[in-house]
């Protein structure tokens, strides 16, 4: 059995937000095996999955032992193509696979070119944008289970993938690699597409600074978040470090110096507008630790 080790880490550079966060016992494994490993050795204790870090607002600067971090961002990518069927593991960068399905003439993943983060937070959030979603080409999650301490192998339909959201939210349940359908195409179509979807993104969002993206999920009864915090007037609305951002207001981004307690006042400001000019309250689509 594999044996890794806890270590303080600073996790600056291991959250999209780029708040400063130091920890007392951090991870960074290798391999599936040594994940499991980590996880094996945390029984008992909170565990706080990082993957690389793109939907995650780090709340306090410092971190005691009480809390397990675990970051994916350096585990093997496990990629390998077997005609239409593509394997990943947890760790792989989404904008990797990206890429290896375009060379490989292989379509279903074009709209979701140039999101940040990894495979496992893909499967775990079912990430999407422009109409498409991560579990449209899922076919089977690998998983680790450490209540159980078994691996099993699940079906899209055992995921229950839906708007941003899957069966492993909530639950303690670990994703060590995916299994994905795509179709044969022309590889110069497929990263055609690619490229006019990146084109649109970097139109579209803040590249310019430090963020997580999207903070919170699609809102029902009412516009946009964006549109939303545009006519509130907060585009560009700022406290501390954080600000919403000039160019997408339904982003924050790190302007220099943001701590995570600045991210949740930003993030506040925004819900109370959308309750007071539309009645509608929104979700949160990052994890907050």
């Amino acid at each position: 059995m594999s044996v890794v080790r806890f270590s303080p880490a600073w996790l600056t550079e291991d959250n999209s937000y780029r708040v400063a966060a130091w920890a007392e016992a951090c991870c960074f494994p290798e391999t599936a095996d040594d994940l499991v490993a980590a996880l094996r050795q945390s029984v008992g204790v909170r565990v706080v999955l990082l993957g690389h870090g793109c939907n995650v607002i780090l709340s306090r600067n410092h971190y005691d032992s009480s809390l397990h971090f675990i970051a994916t961002s350096r585990l093997e990518p496990a990629l390998a193509v077997a005609g239409e069927r593509l394997r990943a593991g947890a760790g792989a960068r989404l904008r990797d696979v990206c890429r290896l399905a375009a060379r490989c003439g292989l379509s279903g993943l074009e709209r979701l070119w140039d999101i940040p983060g990894s495979v496992g937070g893909a499967a775990h959030m079912n990430a999407g944008a422009y109409g498409a979603s991560f579990y449209d080409v899922v076919e089977s999650v690998d998983v680790y289970a450490p209540g159980t301490g078994q691996r099993a192998v699940l079906s899209r339909e055992q995921c229950r993938p839906a708007y941003r959201m899957t069966a492993f939210q909530g639950t303690d349940t670990v994703i060590l690699g995916v299994g994905l359908k795509l179709t044969p195409a022309d590889p110069a179509a497929v990263l055609a597409e690619m490229g006019r979807i990146g084109k649109l993104r970097r139109s579209r969002l803040p590249y310019d600074f430090p963020s997580a993206g999207s903070v919170f999920r699609r809102p029902d009864g009412g516009p946009p978040v964006g549109q939303i915090m545009e006519e509130a007037g907060l585009k560009g609305f700022r406290i501390g470090g954080a600000q919403i951002s000039p160019r997408h207001a339904g982003i924050i981004v790190n302007a220099g110096g943001a701590t995570g307690a600045d991210i949740l006042a930003v993030i506040e400001v925004m819900r109370r507008a959308a309750w007071q000019r539309y009645g509608v309250e929104l979700v949160l689509e990052q994890v907050v630790v």
